[in-house]
């Protein structure tokens, strides 16, 4: 995947340094295509982490059978899933490492959706730091409603310093959510910053991923 991911989009990663040599990490990342899992993998190739899937990615056996082996774990979208939370809890509770995606879903227009309130549930149930992570490109690359991703664009991420799930809950779970959030979209616009200026404009894509969410008008 790296070989791929060099070759067809120029993958630059940063801030591994960031990454906890031992112990749990709940990896915390922004949702853009079916690349990101690999993305993050690429970026963290010596802490491995299993990665909660939605449940309907299960029903191809052929993918299943893929992302089974590369330790996913099987959760219904939409709504609390007792089995998946367990999984991941004996995950981190065995020292090993697990990857999110609290948007839920991919996004559908390269913006940041919300996040669900389970990713707090689980990082104040394990107490594991948790380590946030932007991707910016992947959704150029591989947008929702597309078969396969093309052939052309960048690819950057980043891992950002890892938080005590006690910070992170000190103001209680809706604040300690919203920074969370805020600190992905921050180093998500600025890796877009980045690439803006190394391709002379031309990726990423112009669109709604270049205002933070914070400056968009509300949904009805």
């Amino acid at each position: 995947m790296l070989l791929y991911l060099k070759f067809a989009y120029r993958i630059q990663c940063s801030g591994h340094e960031h990454i906890p040599r031992k112990g749990p990490i709940i990896y915390v990342s922004n949702h853009q295509s079916h690349l990101d899992p690999p993305i993050v993998g690429v970026l963290i190739t010596d802490r491995p982490f299993s990665g909660m899937a939605r449940s309907t990615l299960f029903t191809s056996k052929a993918f299943a059978w893929i992302i089974r082996g590369i330790g996913a774990i099987p959760i219904e979208k939409g709504r609390g899933d007792s089995g998946a939370m367990k999984a991941g809890l004996d995950e981190l509770a065995k020292g090993r490492c697990l990857l999110i995606f609290p948007e839920g879903t991919r996004t559908r227009d390269g913006a940041m959706a919300e996040f669900q309130r389970g990713a707090m549930l689980l990082i104040k149930r394990s107490a594991a730091p948790v380590v946030p992570v932007a991707i910016e490109g992947a959704f150029d690359v591989w947008p929702i409603g597309r078969k396969f991703p093309k052939f052309t664009g960048r690819i950057r991420v980043q891992a950002g310093p890892a938080i005590s799930a006690e910070e992170l809950m000190r103001d209680g779970a809706d604040a300690g959510l919203e920074r969370l959030k805020r600190i992905i979209e921050g180093m998500r616009l600025d890796l877009r910053h980045q690439m803006r200026r190394a391709s002379g404009g031309k990726y990423p894509l112009p669109g709604l991923g270049d205002a933070p969410y914070w400056e968009r008008p509300a949904e009805n």
